[in-house]
């Protein structure tokens, strides 16, 4: 069976570690390791994440990276997948959640040879998106076609589990831009086979410094997705009109 290697960058988030933390301590089973990359918060998330490595990082197999500046979120998803040591990578962000506890007993039969990405559903304190979810995520393929909307609207970058070997050929692009995950995800899969699985969740917090939250310029997005067939094209602006749209419902 595939080793999982959970990388979760860090920056400014002691609020949300100690959910965190119980979280990652609910899991069962666990990862092959946790890696915490904090990347020069100017708060007391990095001594927090020392003392909860102190203190169960065995039993975890937890660790904590550091860098010296900050480098911003794709280089820190980037330096985690260099530094990971499993067969798969999933970059958890620090507010988010694993909604399963048994998360890596569900995800762990698609991990297949033949596999290089394994997507999960999402999970939302964000009513409207939590609900919209639920009812969509039960229409999607186990096996999506290359244009099938994925990103956004059925899942969050954080519930995606990348064959480590594939993303250290495409890393993230950095640096970030509205929609470059889901360009980097459509990247990966145009050359790699993807699985999407409804049961196991990530629970994506929406909060008032959540990307979700903020009005975005998706102008690089609709450049980038020219580089697609016109199916592809097609359905992810569609996606696109639905996400902006409940996104400012819900700001």
């Amino acid at each position: 069976m595939a080793d999982i290697s959970l990388g979760i960058p860090v920056f400014n988030s002691a609020r949300f570690l100690d959910e965190l933390f119980a979280n990652l301590c609910d899991l069962d089973p666990l990862p092959a390791e946790i890696l915490f990359l904090d990347d020069a918060s100017e708060d007391d998330s990095a001594a927090r994440i020392d003392r909860f490595v102190a203190a169960h990082g065995g039993a975890l197999r937890a660790r904590l990276l550091r860098n010296g500046r900050n480098g911003g979120i794709a280089a820190a998803y980037n330096r985690l997948a260099r530094e990971a040591c499993g067969e798969f990578v999933q970059l958890l962000d620090a507010d988010d959640l694993l909604a399963d506890n048994d998360f890596y007993a569900r995800v762990r039969p698609a991990l297949r040879d033949d596999t290089d990405l394994v997507v999960t559903a999402l999970r939302s304190n964000a009513h409207l998106l939590d609900v919209c979810s639920r009812m969509a995520s039960a229409i999607v393929p186990r096996r999506p076609p290359a244009w099938w909307p994925l990103l956004g609207s059925f899942a969050t970058r954080a519930g995606v589990l990348y064959r480590r070997a594939r993303l250290l050929e495409l890393p993230f692009p950095e640096p970030v831009w509205p929609g470059s995950d889901v360009i980097h995800l459509l990247r990966l899969r145009s050359e790699g086979k993807c699985v999407f699985l409804a049961a196991p969740r990530v629970f994506y917090r929406v909060h008032g410094d959540a990307q979700s939250s903020r009005q975005r310029d998706y102008g690089a997005y609709r450049r980038a997705l020219a580089e697609f067939n016109p199916p592809t094209r097609l359905m992810h602006r569609l996606d696109l009109g639905l996400r902006t749209a409940g996104q400012r419902w819900m700001r």
